[in-house]
């Protein structure tokens, strides 16, 4: 059985969706030490240690570990941003590294590519739809800026091992030239090896190289390709019950903000939560769940706090926080309302609202858009999407919701 742990929960439905794609039994869990029973080919575990400090992330990411390796799991994988949202600091490298030496790896095959989601990583550096990751929009994010394309780069300065590159022009050479040059890295003493990818048959190349690999790590790319490897025994697809949506959207991607423009163009309703100095998440969230409240009973409705980097309020440097536990809190009222299906925008919002509802353990279900599959929390009786803030296409607030977002 193959075990994940994922370093945010938009992620972690990311790559069980790659898994449950590719036909295996799919379980997803959303706690570190919450022991999981149940006939799977794959458990994922979706962590919040993306941004959190090194040490913290490391302790949490062994005891997932632990616990998959109690659920069965003999192969395991570390899935982060296909954007490779770090710091010098970390955390990628750090748990990496962790993960490596409590399995007893010595040599780690990474990488972040992901071409079905535009990702790809060619001489080591890592492009967004054909544009250096240092020139997206990436460039500004608040929390992780990544202001470097080359994945060398960024990732010497967080790990103790040393770091190499797995070439195109090897990975080109099949499974063969690729687990070739692996070896001859491994025999280097070279800690982590970073594989080059620009297509699917790339990345079938890459996992057929490491097929007998304990410990894998990268985006929900390679696991896939992992996935395709593997004897299915099959899944059942469930999809929501069909009623009103609530959009909850904390990301400030480029995608999201399009997303919410493009909901408010087709005449969707909507709330903006916008923070004033001395205002708390319990005033933010009661005055939200209010306008819900009062709007037509049948209608899909947004709750957003998400702004440009422009729009954002300097005055409040945890702005960010306060908008997760306002998101938490709405989620929490909605579901006790009734509402059974939301659709959370963001990695950060979505972990604020799962804790929020309690939800530990789901059913991966059919996709909402490629990355993002519905996922059901059967003992509170929510459907929920957690979708990375640059995933979907600008029309998938308005597809999820469906006609009940319109007038």
């Amino acid at each position: 059985m193959i075990g994940v742990i994922a370093d945010d929960v938009t992620g972690a439905t990311d790559v069980a969706a790659a898994l449950s794609r590719e036909g295996l039994r799919t379980l997803l869990t959303l706690s570190a030490e919450t022991p999981v029973t149940g006939d799977a080919d794959a458990i994922v575990t979706g962590l919040k240690t993306r941004s959190i400090p090194v040490a913290d992330a490391v302790a949490t990411s062994l005891a997932a570990l632990r616990t998959l390796q109690d659920a069965g799991a003999t192969r395991f994988y570390f899935k982060y941003c296909s954007t490779f949202d770090s710091t010098d600091e970390g955390n990628i490298g750090p748990v990496t590294e962790a993960l490596a030496q409590a399995l007893g790896v010595s040599t780690v095959v990474t990488t972040p590519a992901a071409p079905i989601h535009g990702r790809t990583v060619n001489d080591g550096n890592l492009y967004v739809f054909n544009v250096p990751l240092h020139e997206t929009h990436m460039a500004h994010h608040p929390v992780t800026p990544m202001r470097d394309s080359n994945l060398v780069t960024l990732l010497t300065p967080q790990v103790q091992g040393t770091v190499a590159t797995l070439p195109l022009s090897a990975v080109h050479g099949g499974a063969a030239v690729a687990r070739a040059s692996i070896t001859a890295a491994e025999s280097a003493g070279v800690a982590q090896v970073i594989a080059d990818a620009v297509d699917a048959t790339d990345l079938d190349a890459i996992a057929e190289a490491i097929d007998t690999a304990v410990l894998t790590a990268g985006s929900a790319g390679l696991i896939g390709a992992i996935a395709r490897r593997q004897l299915a025994s099959g899944r059942t697809i469930s999809a929501p019950p069909a009623g009103r949506t609530a959009i909850i959207a904390g990301s400030c991607s480029r995608r999201t903000l399009e997303q919410i423009a493009a909901f408010q163009a087709s005449g969707g309703y909507s709330h903006h939560v916008v923070a004033e100095p001395g205002q708390t998440a319990s005033d933010l969230a009661e005055a939200a769940l209010t306008w819900w409240d009062e709007q037509p009973a049948e209608k899909s409705a947004l709750i957003y706090s998400s702004s440009s980097a422009e729009e954002r309020n300097d005055e409040l440097p945890a702005a960010g926080e306060l908008y997760e536990q306002v998101a938490g809190i709405v989620a929490h009222g909605l579901a006790r309302r009734g509402v059974q299906r939301m659709l959370v925008a963001g990695g950060e919002t979505s972990g604020a609202v799962i804790r929020e509802l309690g939800t530990t353990v789901a059913v991966v279900g059919e996709e909402a858009a490629v990355g993002a599959p519905w996922i059901h929390d059967v003992t509170h009786g929510v459907h929920l999407v957690l979708k990375s803030g640059n995933f979907g296409d600008i029309d998938m607030f308005n597809s999820v919701a469906g006609s009940a977002s319109h007038d």
